[in-house]
């Protein structure tokens, strides 16, 4: 994982073969904080949690994800995540399609306030 944050188990990803996909867990570190503020230009993210508790800035919202939710980010959207900061976060991410497409905007996300209601991108 970039930045010394955790480590990542690679399930299917080019390194065996896939050409469309790449799905890993990622083990975040307690310690981790948000990582940098980046979008994808072409790929898509998922992101469903297994253990502990996410947090994340989307499209300059803040959300908290917890063990059985799931984020989708459209490709072309900032974002950034990370454990809570109390515990490890394990987290699947999906990500298509593979390969180099990392831009960061920055290397901390902005300053934003808890999303509340419908508007959190739960699913």
């Amino acid at each position: 994982m970039r930045y010394d944050r955790g480590i990542t188990k690679h399930l299917v990803s080019p390194k065996n073969g896939a050409v469309n996909i790449d799905c890993h867990i990622n083990i975040i570190n307690s310690d981790s904080g948000l990582g940098p503020y980046h979008y994808h230009e072409k790929s898509e993210n998922i992101y469903l949690v297994l253990e502990g508790t996410a947090h994340a800035v989307i499209d300059g919202k803040f959300y908290e994800f917890n063990k059985g939710d799931v984020a989708y980010i459209p490709p072309g959207v900032p974002h950034a995540a990370g454990s809570n900061g109390l515990e490890e976060a394990t987290v699947l991410e999906i990500y298509a399609p593979p390969g180099p497409d990392f831009h960061i905007i920055s290397e901390q996300p902005p300053d934003v306030a808890p999303s509340r209601g419908a508007d959190t991108g739960k699913s």
